[in-house]
């Protein structure tokens, strides 16, 4: 039997009185993109940043190879790769000074900091920007280093929070190609978005988000089949016309 990557369990989260998510479920226990897919403002990124342990449920827990993300953060985390929706770049440095300071808060012994920033420099195709300050990298390269700080320490899971929002259609392409190439590395990737396209082109499941609850799960094909929809746009419709019912 396959070891789970990540499980989500019963999470809830409550903002002063409003619930931003409430008993979300689910659980992926092998390598590919799992996407989450839900408008702007319906508990993805609450959902995501309690899973990488930036944020602190009310209810629930995550476990990351079994391992309680409530009770062992910092062990939890070294499995987890995480780029939020903004990255979090500093930009009066320069892109190899900013991979190394990432390095070493990921815990990588200092001799092997440069080898893991080369390599990682390589997988995202930013060697040839490697000595210009973030500040005077485009929207796009900028992002490719947000992916880089998430991977330069080799997690199995990799969180990326509307990794191709704002982006043009180019470079939103290279992302979406280079988070292919992760899977097929054998790493799980979970990837929110509201961009159905992208979601049936690039996801191998789908879990739908809606007003804060996870309201379907499954791959393209079994959520057409429980809607009798042509696309997902329209499943995603007639998920919402139920939810609201």
């Amino acid at each position: 039997m396959e070891e789970t990557i990540v499980k989500v369990d019963h999470l809830s989260h409550r903002y002063s009185v409003q619930w931003a998510i409430r008993d979300i479920n689910f659980e992926v226990p092998k390598h590919g993109i799992y996407g989450l897919l839900g408008s702007n403002g319906a508990g993805k990124s609450t959902t995501m940043n309690i899973m990488c342990g930036v944020l602190r449920q009310s209810e629930g827990d995550v476990y990351i190879k079994g391992i309680s993300m409530s009770k062992n953060p910092v062990e939890a985390k070294r499995h987890i790769g995480f780029l939020p929706q903004n990255p979090p770049l500093h930009m009066d440095l320069t892109v190899t000074e900013y991979l190394e300071y990432c390095a070493a808060l990921r815990y990588i012994p200092d001799r092997e900091i440069p080898q893991a920033v080369k390599k990682v420099l390589e997988r995202c195709g930013i060697s040839h920007f490697s000595k210009r300050l973030l500040r005077n990298l485009s929207g796009g390269y900028q992002q490719r280093v947000g992916i880089a700080q998430a991977i330069i320490h080799n997690p199995d899971f990799v969180v990326l929070d509307e990794p191709t929002n704002g982006l043009d259609i180019i470079t939103a392409r290279n992302v979406t190609d280079y988070l292919r190439k992760l899977r097929d590395e054998g790493k799980l990737v979970i990837v929110s978005t509201h961009i159905m396209s992208e979601a049936e082109k690039l996801c191998d499941r789908i879990g739908i988000v809606i007003d804060g609850t996870k309201v379907a799960e499954g791959t393209l094909e079994e959520l057409l089949q429980q809607t009798n929809a042509q696309d997902l746009e329209d499943a995603f419709f007639e998920f919402y016309k139920l939810r609201r019912e």
